[in-house]
């Protein structure tokens, strides 16, 4: 990995834009279940912080329903590096850096500072109340559910394997739909910022596009698969299978990244 490459990552990842998206990303995910047990214990009492008979999943699938984090993702993956263009060009740093390493080169560094930052803004949040609900929670296996009793799973995409480590499997797809999520609209972020570096419009245009994206498809009932904020808790029963999420996303990190890099390109051909 080239020095450039290694200062540029670590200056994304360790930054304050890092923190608030991390920090952000926990207390939305955390706020409904903290303040729920919160509730009880004035009362009824003794109530521990955590319910630890109920299943994980169940209270990973409630951390993202009950709260605005799968509202507001975006900006959560935006906020560690969406930014990095509109930095360089509108400072004028971007000519000391065409010095020592060509455009090819600055544009492909660009994409991975971009990509990885925005994946850890959303998957580090997730990763973290993840392993707190597991800890607190039990896990899920058919041997352990009543005669008759069905599960939030059933008839969903993970319905097949969602025994499978005790529910754990499920966990590592959810993960990694996070990391992925936030690697898209970074680079969606970073795609804007190319068309036009402003700062604001690069932090703002993915939310809107995203909510937008979902106004949309959400009137109509044959779109609602092509919502964007499916991608993140899927425990639904109108997407096709789990692959599709992968491919889905797959499409859209695609596309922008190849947007940025012609948008780019182009940009830089005259600095």
């Amino acid at each position: 990995m080239r020095k450039s490459l290694r200062l540029r990552m670590r200056s994304n990842i360790f930054s304050l834009g890092m923190l608030a998206s991390v920090t952000a990303g926990i207390v939305l995910l955390m706020w409904f279940s903290v303040n729920t047990n919160l509730r009880l214990r004035q009362i009824i009492g003794s109530v521990p912080l955590f319910d630890t008979d109920e299943y994980f999943l169940n209270a990973i699938y409630n951390s993202h329903a009950m709260s605005g984090f799968d509202l507001f993702a975006p900006i959560l993956a935006v906020l560690p590096a969406s930014t990095l263009f509109c930095g360089d060009y509108n400072s004028g740093y971007i000519k000391a850096i065409l010095i020592r390493a060509d455009r090819t080169q600055y544009i492909r560094e660009t994409v991975l500072c971009s990509t990885i930052a925005g994946g850890l803004g959303v998957f580090l949040p997730s990763l973290i109340t993840s392993i707190l609900f597991i800890i607190s929670g039990k896990s899920l296996s058919a041997a352990n559910l009543m005669p008759g009793e069905t599960t939030l799973l059933d008839g969903t995409i993970f319905e097949s394997v969602q025994f499978v480590w005790g529910g754990g499997l499920v966990v590592v797809i959810l993960l990694a739909l996070a990391f992925l999520f936030g690697a898209v609209w970074s680079n969606v972020g970073l795609c804007v910022s190319a068309f036009s570096p402003n700062r604001y419009l690069a932090l703002a245009a993915p939310f809107a596009i995203y909510f937008g994206l979902h106004l949309f498809c959400y009137r109509v009932d044959s779109l609602l698969m092509f919502s964007p904020v499916n991608m993140l808790m899927p425990f639904v029963d109108f997407l096709p299978n789990i692959l599709y999420l992968f491919i889905y996303q797959g499409v859209l990190l695609t596309t922008s990244i190849v947007l940025f890099c012609v948008v780019a390109d182009r940009r830089l051909s005259d600095v």
